[in-house]
């Protein structure tokens, strides 16, 4: 093999390593952008989980006062049953 040859054959596998890293760039440019939209994905995620969380507390506080409404009212009925049956027999 001549020299020429020896430095075609080095030149033409330069120019596939060099196809083959610009073929990997433009995986890796890919993968960038789906990290990107991972990143905003989640960003999206983190917010509506803040909602469902604010929410949760809202919903508590509604259990937590109609519990409160029907304590009242039952409380109320017994001393108005104990108002009754008192004023009926005196």
């Amino acid at each position: 093999m001549t020299d020429s040859e020896k430095l075609d054959l080095i030149l033409s596998e330069i120019q596939g390593v060099k196809s083959d890293m610009q073929g990997m760039k433009s995986e890796i440019q890919g993968i960038k952008s789906e990290i990107q939209d991972m990143k905003k994905k989640l960003d999206k995620l983190s917010l509506e989980e803040l909602e469902i969380r604010k929410e949760i507390i809202m919903i508590n506080r509604k259990i937590s006062d109609t519990y409160n409404v029907a304590l009242d009212a039952l409380g109320t009925s017994v001393e108005n049953r104990t108002w009754l049956e008192k004023g009926a027999f005196v």
